[in-house]
This record gives structure tokens, C-alpha cells and sequence, in this order.
């Protein structure tokens, strides 16, 4: 059951009020609606001796390049979230020479460098952030390699099992050719807001009215069709909800569709791994090459989780990547047995105990945890190199 969206935003509790320094009008009428958004209390000041008394206490401090060098003397000492903040205007017709920024930046140790409107998303997620007290949520992503793999049950198992673990989850269906990811998950009959509602909407989309109007059992929250109303997922509207499920949330769980979509691109973009569910047959293996060279692109760390009685790939097989990017085989993450009482189980929001529950548990660890930058580098100089 459909509901209709209203993206009015809370405002949250009153708390510290971080620093805007700058005698800039333009600036401040750019920087002054993001910070309002996000319900971040802002405070500007037009000269650096008037930041000097909340310099360290302040969540925030963003400066203006007009009175950089003013603080630059005032010698303020190094701290956090210190941004250089300027305009497009600012900077005149050619926007990427900020080649004067870099010095000031330097020598007031600020930790970012950003122009406006061009970083307002990047902005307005750290007031967002800072407000709330939170590091967005980390995403893993799934998808079939082929019909019947079962990545559907693999996302929902692994949502069901952190939601039960004590961890606020949003499971995100993007696949609207499917059966809806709520009526696996037992919740078809819940009201609460579902594609193409959440698409309708206009600004910002606050993180808890994100998680209060969705269908939900426990701390188990999801984004599905509405199988009355099919429709393609707007990207611009899945960065919205993604946005707001990673502030609210513990861990985003995302269904991606076999065929590529904008909306789709975007989640594995953002997700720390894509995991492939590859099931049994001679031929699962080679009907999975088109949907790991599509999502490859745009995730290194993309892996392989069997399903049922799957096996590693066979040999003889030839396993192709996108010419657009050094590819090697995928690996092996773990696996999922098939258990008969799962799709019932999942409907009642529960998991198997026993081998197939520390499996869902062990893997979902797998996929979530952190992969860092110095992993892609490494792994772009082993392909290069085979």
C-alpha cells in the first residue's frame, strides 16, 4: 500500500553552533540555506577576531578566501572540520583555476577545500552529519548472475540477520520487474512509503521521517515496489533516499538489478562490496560474465556468493572482463545453502539457526566491512600486471 511522501524537514535538537567567517553576502546566502537544512545551528561572524572566543568549540568552522588571511594571522590553533569555503563567482569565469585557494588552505590547515554550488551534496552531508553525531552507514549491494541465483533472499537474509544483531538496516529493492522484496520480507501489507512515492518528492529527505514512514518489523526497514505503480527508479531520487537511509541506519542493504540502471550504477558505486550470487549448472558461471563486467566498472571489490549446491568456477570456462578496465576473476566470498524453511523463516523476519545463521552472520561481516583506499591500488597494480 502506497502512502504519499512529505519531505518537510525536522528540525533537529538546538546544539553547538558552528562558524561561518566571512564578509561575503554571496557566500553566506549559499551556505546559510545548507546549514538550515540539515537543522545545523550557524553562526557567521564578518571578521576573524569575532570567531576567535568559539574557534575550538565550534562543531564547524568554514571560512571565506576573503578572510583567510585574517585568520591565517590571528594564528587560530589547527582543529577538525576546518573548510575553505568559496563560490563559483568567487572564483570567476575559469572554475578550475582555484590555484590560489591551495596557499591560504595550507596555511590555516584547513582540512577541505570546496566552491559553491558545485559542493553543496558534499556540504550539506556534513552539517547533516555533524547534527546528527554519525558517519553515514556502510552499503553492500547484491545482485544475480543469472535468473533464479536467489540474490534477492541472500539481501534479504543478511538484512534480516543485522536486523536482528541490533543494527537499524534498510534494505533497498531496486529491481521493480521483480515480486517486491517486502512480500518476501513478510511486510506487502504494511502501509508505508514505497518507488514510486519516494520519487514524487521535492528537497531534502530527512533521515528518521525516512525510517518512521517505511515498512518495517523490528530495525528492519524497506525500500520496495509499489506493484501496482512499476516504474524506473530515478537516480537523482535513489541518491536522495540512500543519503537518508546511510545517516539513519547502521548498515543499507541494496538489491541491484541483473540489467544495468542509473539508480543501480550509483548503488554499487557506493556500496564497499557487490557480491554476485552465482547458482548450481554447468552454465551459472557464464551467464553471470555480463552482470560482473557491468557492475565492475564501478566497484572493484566485487565477489562471487554460491547458492545452494553452486560450485567454483569449473575449468575450461573462460570468465571475461569489461575492456573498459584491468578485470580479473572475481572472488569467492563465502556461501549460502539452500534450506526450505528460509523463505518462510525470512517472511516471519527470522534466519535458521545453526550453520546457515552463523553463515549469513560470517558473510554479511565480510561484505560490510571496510576496504580501504590502498586496497585499490593494489589490486588495479595486480591486474595491470597479469
Amino acid at each position: 500500500m502506497a502512502a504519499t511522501l512529505d519531505r518537510t524537514t525536522a528540525t533537529a535538537a538546538p546544539g553547538a553552533e558552528s562558524l561561518l567567517v566571512t564578509a561575503d553576502d554571496r557566500l553566506a546566502d549559499v551556505v546559510t540555506p545548507l546549514a538550515a537544512a540539515a537543522g545545523h545551528p550557524l553562526r557567521r561572524v564578518h571578521h576573524a577576531a569575532d570567531a576567535e572566543s568559539a574557534w575550538q568549540r565550534a562543531p564547524m568552522v568554514l571560512v571565506g578566501p576573503d578572510l583567510a588571511p585574517e585568520c591565517i594571522a590571528s594564528d587560530f590553533p589547527t582543529r577538525d572540520h576546518l573548510v575553505l569555503c568559496t563560490t563559483m563567482a568567487w572564483l570567476g569565469a575559469d572554475s578550475t583555476d582555484a590555484s590560489m585557494l591551495w596557499p591560504l588552505a595550507i596555511q590555516m590547515r584547513a582540512g577541505s577545500v570546496i566552491a559553491l554550488p558545485g559542493a553543496d551534496d558534499w556540504l550539506l552531508d556534513l552539517f547533516t552529519r555533524t547534527a546528527l553525531d554519525t558517519e553515514p552507514a556502510p552499503v553492500v549491494a547484491t545482485v544475480a548472475g543469472h535468473g533464479g541465483a536467489g540474490a534477492s533472499t541472500l539481501a534479504l537474509a543478511a538484512a534480516t540477520g543485522a536486523a536482528r544483531d541490533g543494527r537499524r538496516t534498510v534494505l533497498i529493492d531496486l529491481d521493480h520487474t521483480g515480486g517486491g522484496i517486502d512480500a518476501a520480507a513478510g511486510l506487502a501489507a504494511q502501509p508505508g512509503w514505497r518507488w514510486p512515492s519516494l520519487t514524487g518528492g521535492t528537497g531534502l529527505l530527512e533521515p528518521e521521517r525516512l525510517l518512521d514512514g517505511l515498512p518495517r518489523r523490528g530495525g528492519l526497514h524497506v525500500v520496495g515496489p509499489d506493484p501496482r505503480n512499476p516504474a524506473d527508479i530515478p537516480a537523482d531520487a535513489f541518491d536522495q533516499v540512500l543519503r537518508a537511509a546511510r545517516l539513519a541506519a547502521d548498515l543499507v542493504v541494496v538489491d541491484l538489478p541483473r540489467a544495468r540502471t542509473a539508480a543501480g550504477v550509483r548503488a554499487a558505486a557506493a556500496a564497499r562490496s557487490v557480491a554476485v550470487a552465482i547458482g548450481p549448472g554447468e552454465r551459472s558461471w557464464e551467464a553471470a560474465r555480463s552482470v560482473t563486467a557491468a557492475y565492475g566498472l564501478y566497484n572493484a571489490h566485487l565477489g562471487v556468493v554460491l547458492r545452494g549446491d553452486a560450485r567454483p568456477r569449473p575449468s575450461g570456462v573462460a570468465w571475461d572482463g569489461p575492456l573498459e578496465a584491468h578485470w580479473s576473476e572475481p572472488p569467492v566470498w563465502g556461501a549460502l545453502p539452500t534450506d526450505r524453511r528460509l523463505p518462510a523463516l525470512l517472511r516471519q523476519g527470522r534466519v535458521p539457526r545453526g550453520r546457515l545463521s552463523k553463515g549469513v552472520h560470517d558473510l554479511t561481516a565480510e561484505l560490510s566491512r571496510e576496504r580501504p583506499r590502498r586496497d585499490l591500488a593494489l589490486a588495479g597494480r595486480t591486474r595491470a600486471a597479469r
